[in-house]
């Protein structure tokens, strides 16, 4: 909601303010040659990098809660295998996106 000095405000800045020159070489030929802006899609990665924590904090915790101490089995040792390794690209994965420059 404009309050009455916003729109006293903003006449004067449009009356009185600075207005660029006409330049005939900065034509909509030129502008549709400059390179696009770029999107910042690190808040997505960022939504699949916690949602993919969630998950794997789950599995962890079902993997550890119907686990049997008193064996050990080869299939024990493959799915803690695998769980390492799907923790340990998620969290390089999150690391890269935290220190990247993007």
């Amino acid at each position: 909601m404009k309050t009455e000095e916003d729109i006293k405000l903003e006449a004067l800045l449009k009356d009185e303010g600075y207005h660029a020159d006409e330049n005939p070489w900065f034509t909509s030929r030129l502008l549709n040659r400059l390179p696009a802006r770029e999107r910042s899609v690190r808040w997505v990665w960022w939504a699949i990098c916690a949602v993919a924590a969630v998950i794997c904090a789950a599995c962890w915790w079902w993997l550890i809660d119907d686990h049997d101490y008193t064996v050990l089995t080869v299939r024990d040792m493959v799915d803690y295998a695998i769980m390492s390794a799907v923790t340990l690209v998620l969290l390089w994965q999150s690391i890269s996106v935290t220190f990247s420059g993007e």
